[in-house]
């Protein structure tokens, strides 16, 4: 199916009431229209592309008011059949859920998914995370390949996401205060290289780098003649996927993906003592507690040194314990 073949009509203007017999392809023109204003533009277009690949073919010349919950069912059991990852199966679920809610919310549609469970999970495979160590002997396979050799130093020690690594340009770097200044982040998209804004405010952020970084960093720069606006690293995720798979095979380290570098920083900080606040600030998570969700298994208990402590503060000879009257 051709993706825009559902995007024909002009819905520039959105209306403010529509028939609940509607078929479900209108009814998603609707909705797409809409979302063009709130969404970014690349998030857009993955959403697109998954609902005219996996959702309209079955729903497309179905009344709105006639998908029930045995319908999407139905639906479901065929995707579960495919062997698509739990993740996978949960965002495609989870746009056609949206559409739904979005129907009821503006429109008063009944939403068949407050029927029935959703597929798929948000669960990924295990974190995994290099050590100190671990991560000292991979960085030494890339003696002459400079470029591979900064981006990995980026990415493990200031924890920035990779995306926010393939948008960096020698202007976003405070030469004063040595400083990243995160402010977009790269993506690529059929066939094209998109640099947006970050995907929440919080990822707008400045991170700082330890003073032997900044100074690899401002060599790179020099030896490379980049001019200010042009990105560090003009590749996409496959250049350091390839990179990272022959360093992991020549030194031997164990093989992670690419955002465990992220989580392997996370890990040193953690190991260092610092707080799930300047953890989340640094990172750029929107909220502490999602630094505490993804990293909890990695603080270390302190509750014995907690009440070592308080044990040390509590004086009895101030406060004897009152004897107890037998009666």
């Amino acid at each position: 199916m051709e993706n825009s073949i559902f995007l024909t009509t002009d819905l520039s203007i959105i209306p403010e009431a529509v028939s609940s017999d509607i078929l479900f392809a209108d009814f998603y023109r609707i909705y797409y229209s809409d979302m063009e204003g709130r969404l970014k533009s690349t998030t857009l277009a993955l959403k697109h592309s998954i609902v005219c690949d996996k959702i309209l073919p079955t729903f497309a010349a179905l009344p709105m008011n006639a998908i029930t919950p045995q319908i999407i069912r139905r639906w479901q059991t065929e995707l579960l059949s495919k062997g698509y990852k739990d993740t996978y199966l949960k965002t495609i679920d989870m746009h056609l859920s949206s559409i739904f809610k979005y129907a009821a919310k503006y429109y008063d549609i009944p939403n068949p998914y407050a029927k029935i469970e959703h597929m798929g999970s948000g669960n990924t495979r295990s974190m995994q995370f290099w050590t100190l160590q671990e991560y000292r002997t991979f960085i030494r396979e890339f003696p002459d390949q400079p470029m591979a050799f900064i981006a990995f130093e980026l990415l493990y020690w200031c924890g920035i996401r990779v995306g926010e690594l393939l948008a960096l340009t020698p202007q976003d770097i405070d030469e004063k205060k040595h400083l990243l200044k995160i402010t977009k982040t790269y993506v690529r998209h059929d066939h094209k290289d998109i640099i947006s804004a970050p995907k929440t405010e919080n990822s707008i952020r400045n991170v700082a780098m330890p003073d032997f970084l900044f100074a690899e960093v401002m060599d790179y720069i020099t030896d490379t003649g980049l001019k200010k606006n042009e990105r560090l690293i003009p590749h996409s995720v496959a250049f350091l996927t390839y990179h990272l798979k022959c360093g992991c095979k020549k030194s031997g380290v164990p093989q992670i993906r690419i955002h465990d570098i992220r989580h392997s920083h996370v890990s040193l900080l953690i190991d260092q003592g610092f707080t799930a606040v300047a953890i989340a600030e640094r990172v750029g998570h929107k909220h502490i507690s999602t630094t505490m969700n993804v990293y909890a298994h990695l603080f270390p208990n302190r509750q014995q040194q907690l009440v070592q402590a308080l044990e040390q503060m509590r004086d009895k000879s101030i406060c004897p314990m009152p004897m107890t009257k037998k009666m």
